[in-house]
């Protein structure tokens, strides 16, 4: 039915607050029988802040963006970087990869401060994304690893 239809490019924001009532129950479920899952994209630190209350000691957050890169410079790195199978932006013309990065970039700093606002980690990945990459393994294994 076209009512219940998701848009995938109406904006992260959107899709995740579609997706939060599905999300939230699969997330009940697994914290009750106690399943380590990862969930990655389009869930909101609101939602995370939410499931936290609930489930203070079992749930470990962070969020990744990149809001401190020119729209020019991810680009370049996309184009660099890209070429794995299922690679999308790679069928992408320039200027429609650029209107999803600058709609992401706004949307890393929606997350930046949502996260600060929550207390949640945020890592920028706009430069030294390996280095970043690592400190972020790092949160993670310290806190889920013990």
């Amino acid at each position: 039915r076209p009512e219940f239809a998701l848009d995938p490019n109406a904006g992260a924001v959107q899709v995740a607050a579609w997706l939060w009532p599905l999300v939230r129950e699969m997330s009940a479920s697994l914290l009750h029988d106690q399943v380590d899952y990862v969930f990655e994209g389009e869930i909101l630190p609101q939602d995370v802040a939410e499931l936290r209350r609930v489930h203070p000691t079992q749930i470990c957050a962070c969020f990744l963006g990149y809001c401190a890169i020119e729209p020019s410079q991810k680009l370049r790195e996309i184009r660099t970087y890209g070429g794995h199978p299922n690679d999308w932006p790679q069928e992408v013309a320039d200027a429609d990869l650029l209107t999803i990065i600058h709609r992401e970039i706004a949307f890393s700093r929606y997350l930046r401060a949502e996260c600060g606002r929550y207390n949640l980690p945020y890592y920028d990945v706009s430069h030294q994304f390996r280095l970043v990459l690592d400190e972020v393994v790092a949160y993670v294994g310290s806190v889920v690893g013990g």
